[in-house]
């Protein structure tokens, strides 16, 4: 199985998406498309557009994927699960990844155990590592966890906005919608970052609407 490493490349580089779609003319929701897909389901010629502005052919963008263990074998609990995404996120990744710690959610992820442990990375200072964490998180949320996320949620603004990267916040943020949480609070804190973050207007005055309908509700 062949790898798409666009990620890598950009941090290697020290380039954000943002940049990358500005300078190779790809829309940002084409090209989170292409990392969420392993950069299947777009023209080669598109793809060829973000190889060119990293000075990099087609297929620089792929490598053979490392043999890892299948996600139904036996034995396997969401701790197993979710190490083998991170090893797939560290190879760029991002369909595997996300398919990893997808099942990983559904055996059953401590939530709390992981805001706490990317809480203490971000603040020892390891940004890639608590990102991680953060991002695993996001993956596993229900209903019961979202009081404790806002604790750990301006870090995660922090470092989503450091790499240019507002998917993690915007997956909250749809979760936060279809479980209807009533928290004025929480959608404040997403829509003022989606805002600094240059997000179209109708999706931060969605965001904004849905807190004024609270906050109207508790008065």
């Amino acid at each position: 199985m062949r790898t798409f490493i666009l990620d890598r490349k950009l941090k290697e580089r020290g380039i954000g998406v943002v940049d990358l779609s500005r300078m190779s003319g790809v829309g940002r929701s084409t090209i989170d498309d292409i990392r969420r897909n392993n950069g299947s389901g777009r023209r080669r010629e598109t793809i060829e557009k973000l190889a060119a502005v990293l000075e990099l052919e087609y297929d620089d963008l792929y490598e053979d994927a490392a043999a890892l263990p299948a996600g139904r074998s036996a034995g396997l609990d969401s701790r197993d699960l979710l190490d083998i995404a991170e090893r797939y996120d560290a190879q760029g990744n991002q369909a595997m990844y996300e398919r990893y710690s997808q099942l990983a959610s559904r055996i059953g992820v401590n939530v709390e155990a992981l805001l706490g442990k990317g809480d203490a990375l971000y603040s020892a200072g390891d940004e890639d590592g608590a990102r991680g964490i953060y991002a695993q998180v996001v993956i596993a949320l229900k209903p019961r966890h979202f009081p404790r996320l806002k604790q750990s949620l301006l870090n995660f603004f922090d470092l989503c906005e450091k790499d240019s990267n507002v998917t993690p916040i915007k997956a909250i943020y749809d979760k936060a919608k279809d479980y209807c949480i009533e928290d004025d609070e929480l959608f404040i804190l997403i829509g003022s970052f989606f805002s600094r973050t240059r997000q179209p207007d109708s999706l931060v005055n969605e965001c904004l609407d849905i807190a004024d309908k609270l906050m109207d509700r508790e008065g």
